[in-house]
């Protein structure tokens, strides 16, 4: 069988990058009105934070993954990590302020990341990664619930070849580039703890670090906490 890669950077039909960007370009509005206010970036400013993670491979692209989640279409194998990730804030809260507008972007931070994770089921192996994370500010849901997102870009080395990515076209690699994009929820009840979906993202960057079609995708959740 061919393992598909993680082709994060094959382009996806027409189709999918119109409704990919209208599906940002609605966040991207509606992110203007409740970033616009300072209090929405309010609350406890940590320092450190540690997670727990479990992911499942999926067969997809980077860019296929919101398009299939939402029509029920993302096929997954039973490949898994499990692991722990430890962030450290280095540059605490500031605004980006949007030109020509009264509108900033508050609370926003970044922050250093390290994983160790243990891959089990169709590969077995440990992979390890670090990564720097943009986070933005705190957005106000509904009944106490609110959500910040974040993207992060660093490295990823694997303890083996892992098997499922790349394709028979090519030679699969243990370094590779790493991204990931999440979602951290939290409820005023619980002050400190967050439920964490995330996409956790390896490939070879056009070639760069490693042969095109090299790469993979996982999706899944943690729970963080924060130290202090």
């Amino acid at each position: 069988m061919v393992v598909p890669s993680a082709a994060f950077f094959r382009p996806a039909n027409r189709r999918s990058r119109l409704r990919l960007a209208s599906s940002l370009a609605g966040a991207a509005w509606l992110g203007l009105g409740l970033f616009g206010s300072p209090a929405a970036s309010q609350g406890h400013q940590r320092e450190w934070h540690l997670t727990a993670y479990g992911s499942q491979w999926v067969n997809a692209d980077l860019l296929e993954i919101p398009e299939r989640a939402v029509t029920g279409r993302l096929a997954a194998e039973p490949a898994y990590f499990m692991g722990a990730g430890l962030s450290r804030v280095i540059v605490p809260s500031f605004s980006i302020p949007l030109p020509g507008t009264d509108f900033a972007f508050h609370g926003n931070r970044i922050e250093l990341e390290a994983q160790v994770l243990r891959h089990f089921g169709d590969q077995s192996h440990w992979e390890g990664t670090i990564a720097l994370m943009f986070r933005t500010g705190r957005i106000p849901l509904f009944g106490g619930l609110s959500v910040n997102l974040a993207f992060g870009e660093g490295l990823s080395y694997a303890s083996e070849r892992p098997r499922l990515e790349g394709s028979f076209r090519v030679e699969r690699s243990r370094f590779l580039n790493y991204l990931a994009f999440e979602a951290e929820f939290s409820h005023a009840s619980l002050p400190g703890v967050y439920f964490v979906p995330r996409i956790h993202h390896r490939s070879g960057i056009f070639g760069l670090v490693a042969e095109r079609e090299s790469g993979s995708n996982f999706i899944g959740a943690g729970i963080r906490v924060d130290l202090r």
